[in-house]
């Protein structure tokens, strides 16, 4: 009799022992994670005011008319926090400056992986933006066509669409598309009423006509 009770309440103490160490198990477990996502948000949170920070100060040299060590200074920013933010924001300036050089290839490289990359759709939309000039520059206007269009496609509300449309249909027209042209200059009609953008449509289709 004694020790079946000896045997029942040390099967108690042993369960209880089991979901306590379980429980703890679990708790630590828990507290880990947190800490692992606390020092992972504090080390990108001081990755992030770094690379800001040095992105300022090559802008910073810019303005101070160096633009030797400007460039020298954006490159550090952009190997030194390849992920962050103000990397992308330096890989555009670098696509400018190598555009002013009329670089366009290397622009191109860069604002190619800027686009695919990227996080902030901000930034990639200007990159495509960008892309359609260097292809208009280059004269490379079926090029021009295909990114304004996928433009069009992903950022319907941005600032820029209303001159991305206007030049996509002049860009059919060059290629020898002049009923896309009109059709173009149409869904600027359509989807931009009572703008200067539609007014320059309606000249132009009736210049077309």
């Amino acid at each position: 009799m004694q020790c079946s009770f000896l045997k029942k309440v040390h099967d108690i103490i042993t369960k209880s022992a089991i979901k306590v160490l379980t429980i703890t198990i679990f708790i630590a477990l828990i507290a880990v994670v947190i800490i692992f996502i606390y020092c992972y948000c504090s080390k990108i949170r001081k990755i992030d005011n770094l690379s800001s920070l040095g992105l300022a100060k090559a802008y910073s040299t810019f303005a101070n008319g160096n633009q030797q060590l400007g460039i020298v200074m954006l490159d550090e920013v952009i190997a030194k926090y390849p992920k962050a933010p103000a990397s992308y924001q330096a890989k555009l300036s670098r696509a400018d400056i190598f555009i002013e050089l009329q670089s366009y290839d290397e622009a191109l490289n860069i604002l190619k992986e800027i686009e695919i990359k990227a996080k902030s759709e901000a930034i990639k939309s200007l990159a495509l933006a960008r892309i359609i000039y260097i292809y208009d520059s280059k004269k490379d206007y079926f090029g021009a066509i295909t990114a304004s269009k996928e433009f069009i496609g992903k950022y319907f509300d941005h600032f820029l669409i209303r001159d991305i449309y206007l030049n996509l249909a002049e860009y059919h027209l060059v290629t020898g598309s002049k009923d896309e042209a009109v059709k173009t200059f149409n869904e600027v009609l359509i989807s931009f009423p009572a703008t200067q953008e539609a007014e320059k449509a309606q000249k132009r289709i009736n210049e077309i006509k």
